[in-house]
């Protein structure tokens, strides 16, 4: 932890100065630079930007599109734009956070196709990021903005970019980390298969219909139920049941919330039910699989190979012809 005074000198260097990030690839407008102690909570609440978070100490927790997540030290994450989002601490926590989005117009498409597949994950969440290249970054970037100041103006700026595309490059590499087994599926995702898969991740916790989602995107149940058969080999209940394993797997491995919550976060109607299917698909209860994930390369691997199976599972279906071929 930093000198307390460090964070108020940096926070006002940092929001008079630091609007506006230009790198060789991007171009990035900060709404702004916060390091708040003693931090509560707040309402409910969306915007239309990115706003990345650091936990530096405390404890409290992060509710976003109906999942709890518990913050603790070294818990970085990402609330995306129009995503509903409120923490609340009963201690106060010290958070450090800024606001950003990129300006289209000056950045490259690499840069804002990595945006684009920031806003596709439904989970931007790192609950153990301490040492990792953002967080030491973000903490040279606030000694030197309340000790230089001016005289370093141009080191700064390179140092609040860094720490842009650093997070950018953590949180993507994160997620990813949990779809490789299924990066064939993923890159037929395109278009309006992009669209359900979101409807789905946002929809996980309620129940859900194809009606419901064909209505969504203005498509008949017919054009939506043969365009995700024929694009991915997959009925609509299948997919649906494939995120709500991998989501209780990503809920089970990275935090403390009780199995009856996780089920209801995760859209199924018991404890019981939940515990039932998550055994058969992923070869485990829910309690032991949370025993054995003792690290983010656990969790990982168990979801890996529970991908690989479903990608398998289907790829092995779309070769058997149904009756009347």
């Amino acid at each position: 932890m930093l000198n307390p005074s460090i964070y108020s000198r940096s926070n006002l260097y940092l929001n008079q100065n630091l609007v506006q990030l230009q790198g060789a690839s991007a171009s990035i407008f900060v709404h702004y630079w916060g390091a708040k102690p003693q931090h509560k909570g707040n309402r409910p609440h969306t915007h239309s930007f990115f706003e990345i978070c650091y936990v530096v100490e405390g404890e409290g927790h992060y509710y976003h599109n109906g999942i709890t997540y518990p913050l603790r030290p070294g818990t970085l994450y990402c609330s995306k734009p129009e995503s509903r989002h409120s923490i609340q601490s009963d201690e106060g926590m010290l958070l450090l956070f800024f606001a950003l989005e990129p300006i289209a117009s000056e950045s490259s498409e690499a840069f804002m196709q990595d945006f684009s597949q920031l806003s596709a994950y439904p989970h931007l969440f790192i609950p153990n990021a301490e040492g990792t290249a953002p967080v030491l970054i973000w903490q040279a970037l606030l000694i030197q903005a309340s000790e230089t100041g001016d005289r370093y103006k141009e080191t700064i700026e390179q140092l609040a970019y860094t720490l842009v595309i650093s997070c950018i490059s953590l949180f993507l590499q994160h997620c990813r980390s949990g779809d490789t087994a299924s990066s064939s599926l993923d890159m037929e995702l395109q278009g309006t298969l992009k669209k359900v898969k979101a409807y789905i991740q946002d929809h996980l916790s309620h129940k859900m219909a194809l009606s419901d989602v064909a209505q969504s995107l203005h498509l008949s149940e017919r054009q939506l139920s043969r365009l995700i058969s024929d694009e991915l080999g997959q009925t609509f209940p299948s997919i649906v049941k494939t995120e709500r394993i991998k989501r209780a797997a990503y809920l089970l491995g990275y935090t403390d919330i009780p199995l009856k919550q996780i089920a209801e976060d995760t859209g199924f109607e018991s404890i019981h039910y939940f515990t039932q299917v998550f055994t058969r698909e992923m070869g485990t209860p829910p309690s032991h699989f949370r025993k054995n994930c003792l690290n983010s390369e656990t969790v990982d691997a168990w979801i890996h190979k529970y991908l690989a199976q479903v990608a398998t599972r289907y790829q092995k279906n779309r070769l058997v012809p149904t009756s009347g071929e």
